[in-house]
């Protein structure tokens, strides 16, 4: 494998520009000058008062740092990873730290840096950073500084994690813990700025998942459901004439064909539910709900959440309400609405909503609510693959199936495998709740409904 070559170039706005097997980023970091001093008053980046090396600096050149060296010369550093680890390498910005690169063991990479710059690594694909002699009163935390020309930083064999798990990750911590933080994002703290938090959360202890997200410490309320409700909920819309007249509910499938109706011509005695609303949104709430696609989007144009600002927007609480009120499932048990869009060619192959067991504290995905924000021309089709039934995308429209059990809500219904069709012709816009058996929200405040690395 060709070592990882990193490139730092300064301009009026200092630019970082990573090469890795993914591809390249640049990132602008605003700065009079490298390092973040101000330039003198004839508009030079001098350095005549360096200061000395970190403390934390584990490199093979011992020599102190040269204050001769103006802040704007671009000066070649390497760093060898000698650990038993694949690591990562970011260049710390005072936040969260800048992604770098990936070094496998004894790997070296070479880098054009400043004086006044500094590095961190972690274990590879988590943010645990990495500490020379580990375990001893000589423990230090491995970060590179900057100091003169021709740098080596090695991590050395001995590297590991810090045998105290509580410590903090980002140079941001302790800030974002003094303005509020340990009590804003409690499970991402408590993981990634342990020590910051300590005082306040008793992070060390809570950093222990059994302990975090354990019932009594989450204060977890009864399940939504029991043995039973789910029928109960479906058969009840199934005789509503109210939701039929107002948001025009059809069963499409349903235990008993006979006694709650189905349009599914395949439906049969012991049939999962399966219901629509076909006018459930107004146009306002289609209108809200894509423009929170748009506001909210995290990850690409097919996929994002709808959080923040997003979730604050009128037409979006309105769907959301009415949801609640159609089910009598509180909106804690929820998470933010997904919002998707497919376009030609694109599709979503056949998943499950939940798994077979899940032990977490929000438990089960029990319901999907899904609303369909716009018509398709040929395609699209949200199709249930156990039971050979499609459902066809409409704007305004929801869709709505249980993901367990009547029997049982804590065990899923391996029936309700699902995909979404090839778009054909057109583009589709939908959205959906994943409703919970229990409060979701708290669980995921803690950093209980998924894994903080």
């Amino acid at each position: 494998m060709m070592p990882l070559v990193l490139c730092l170039a300064a301009t009026a706005a200092l630019t970082l520009l990573a090469a890795t097997g993914f591809g390249k980023a640049t990132i602008a970091i605003d700065a009079s000058c490298p390092g973040g001093a101000l330039p003198d008053e004839a508009g030079s980046c001098t350095n005549p008062d360096a200061p000395p090396p970190s403390a934390d600096v584990v490199t093979t050149d011992d020599g102190g740092a040269d204050p001769s060296i103006p802040l704007t010369e671009e000066l070649s550093i390497t760093i060898t990873n000698k650990s038993p680890y694949r690591i990562d390498v970011y260049y710390d910005d005072g936040d969260y730290g800048l992604f770098m690169g990936i070094l496998d063991k004894e790997e070296s990479t070479s880098l054009k840096s400043y004086i006044g710059h500094s590095f961190f690594v972690t274990r590879h694909g988590v943010k645990e950073g990495l500490f020379a002699d580990p375990g001893t009163d000589h423990e230090k935390r491995l970060t590179f500084k900057v100091g003169r020309r021709d740098q080596l930083f090695l991590v050395p064999e001995n590297s590991a994690p810090s045998t105290n798990p509580c410590q903090d990750r980002f140079s941001i911590c302790k800030s974002q813990a003094e303005t509020g933080g340990c009590d804003r994002s409690p499970g991402w703290m408590i993981v990634h700025c342990c020590e910051s938090c300590d005082a306040h959360l008793n992070a060390k202890e809570l950093l222990d998942p059994k302990k975090r997200c354990s019932k009594e410490q989450l204060k977890t309320p009864e399940n939504a459901w029991k043995p039973g409700d789910l029928n109960k909920l479906f058969a009840g819309w199934a005789t509503d004439e109210k939701l039929k007249e107002t948001y025009g509910l059809e069963v499409v499938s349903s235990p008993e064909p006979e006694k709650y109706g189905a349009t599914w011509e395949n439906a049969k005695d012991g049939s999962p539910w399966v219901v629509v609303f076909n006018n459930f949104l107004t146009d306002d709430e289609v209108r809200d709900l894509i423009k929170g696609g748009v506001v909210s989007k995290t990850r690409t144009s097919a996929n994002s959440w709808c959080m923040h600002k997003c979730g604050r927007l009128k037409g979006v609480q309105s769907a959301t309400k009415k949801i609640e009120e159609v089910t009598g499932i509180p909106e804690v048990n929820y998470e933010s609405f997904q919002l998707l869009k497919y376009e030609k060619n694109q599709f979503y192959r056949s998943h499950h909503d939940t798994s077979a067991t899940d032990d977490t504290p929000a438990g089960h995905r029990i319901l999907t609510f899904f609303l369909y924000l716009s018509d398709v021309e040929e395609g699209g089709e949200t199709y249930f693959n156990n039971l050979d039934l499609a459902i066809k995308p409409k704007k305004g429209r929801a869709l709505v199936w249980p993901s367990v059990l009547d029997e049982n809500p804590e065990y899923w219904d391996r029936r309700m495998y699902h995909e979404a069709k090839d778009v054909i012709k057109g583009k589709k816009l939908a959205a959906n709740h994943w409703i919970h058996l229990n409060d979701y929200h708290t669980p995921n405040h803690w950093g209980c409904t998924g894994s903080f690395a």
